[in-house]
């Protein structure tokens, strides 16, 4: 049965976007994340659709390669769509140069743009203090990337290592459950979030 609109949410990114390792929500902090804005009346599941569209292993370049071909392999009449990318732990685990990444994160959002409101979400913290500290001058490059092109960024990653996210992280990288239901609660209390989720009429 057609619908006039269908609301639509796309998330691309890397493992921890797919939600590796959370074994009681399949989907990781995306499912739990369209969860939450459905049951707080932000719009109807269904006929509301998020597609979680991470990849294990993949850079920014790969995602980048990608993802509009997997976004227009999903179009149909009346959708209604978000973009919405979390990427950035692969690049920084994997060593990619400074500038390499800032090139290739500007290029992924810049193109994103043109599509469709597009939202950049920062990677969060991984188990180790080594790992985090260039997590976090990764996320700091990509707020400066995304106020250049005015793309909102939410980085909650700060306020994740408070709450104690590390001790939820059930490998080097992989939050488990309760490590992905605290990044979804966390982003979803965030105005750029509930922005971005807000069907418009």
């Amino acid at each position: 049965m057609g619908r006039d609109k269908t609301d639509t949410w796309f998330f691309f990114g890397d493992s921890v976007t797919l939600g590796v390792n959370d074994t009681e929500c399949l989907g990781g902090f995306v499912s739990r994340l369209a969860l939450l804005g459905a049951q707080k009346g932000l719009y109807e599941l269904p006929p509301a659709t998020f597609y979680n569209l991470g990849a294990r292993r993949q850079k920014i370049a790969q995602i980048y390669d990608r993802f509009e071909a997997e976004y227009t392999a999903r179009l149909m009449p009346g959708i209604c769509s978000r973009l919405a990318f979390c990427t950035g732990t692969v690049d920084t685990l994997s060593g990619t140069a400074h500038a390499d990444v800032e090139n290739e994160l500007s290029k992924l959002l810049g193109k994103a743009k043109t599509i469709a409101p597009t939202l950049f979400i920062c990677p969060p913290p991984a188990r180790e203090e080594a790992v985090n500290q260039k997590l976090k001058l990764f996320n700091m490059l990509a707020q400066g990337i995304c106020s250049s092109i005015n793309v909102p960024c939410v980085n909650i990653f700060d306020e994740l290592l408070e709450k104690g996210l590390p001790s939820l992280i059930t490998d080097a990288v992989h939050p488990g459950p309760d490590g992905n239901a605290l990044i979804a609660r966390t982003l979803f209390d965030k105005p750029a979030v509930r922005t971005f989720l807000t069907v418009s009429d």
